[in-house]
């Protein structure tokens, strides 16, 4: 995280040089400014390590949210390797309720590749020369009536449920359970349409 920070800051002096704007610094003010960027981000740090659980839990699910992605994805990264399933429900919570795109990535190389890419272009989809299906949908809103997030093209078609320990996700008409692993992802086993078997598959939770 730290070396994200520092990149970042490089990055941003970088854009400041070749915009005439830094000519004038000493390497003692350009440090200051490294410094003072890195600040601000350790004093969010500091919301999300707040002794007092409620406070920290507010400020994550607020943080997750925000359009700043590196400190959403600081937010995020935080919650989703908790200890607590509460809090990693929370943070997964925060992130649906964003909207995201979810990149859906298959593994149907084990799978006939005819009906693989049948199934996967009726849902405008894509399939490498090794067999990788890959999906995309944006989360639409929260249905609190049916307890789930529609799919954002279609109000009436619940796309995902989120229990205290996995999410499940509707493709082809049936739910597939999976779990958040150590990397962030989510992960399971999923059936493509009517093709068998059940292959892996791997949704990246990210902002």
């Amino acid at each position: 995280m730290k070396l994200g920070r520092f990149f970042a800051s490089v990055l941003a002096l970088f854009t400041m040089v070749e915009g005439g704007q830094a000519q004038s610094l000493s390497a003692a003010e350009i440090a200051a400014m490294v410094d003072e960027r890195m600040g601000s981000v350790d004093e969010y740090a500091e919301l999300l390590n707040d002794p007092d659980p409620d406070r920290s839990l507010a400020a994550m699910q607020i943080m997750i949210g925000l359009e700043d992605a590196q400190i959403s994805r600081m937010a995020l990264q935080h919650g989703l390797t908790s200890t607590s399933p509460g809090v990693r429900k929370a943070a997964l919570k925060a992130y649906l309720d964003t909207g995201p795109i979810l990149n859906i990535y298959i593994d149907g190389s084990s799978l006939d590749r005819e009906n693989l890419t049948s199934a996967i272009n009726q849902q405008s989809g894509t399939v490498d020369s090794s067999g990788t299906a890959f999906l995309s949908y944006k989360v639409g809103g929260f249905d609190a009536e049916n307890g789930c997030y529609d799919f954002h093209v279609n109000a009436s078609y619940c796309l995902l449920t989120l229990s205290e320990s996995n999410v499940s996700m509707n493709l082809w008409s049936r739910w597939t359970s999976m779990r958040l692993n150590a990397e962030g992802n989510l992960v399971g086993m999923l059936q493509v349409a009517n093709i068998r078997p059940s292959v892996p598959v791997t949704v990246p939770v990210k902002p």
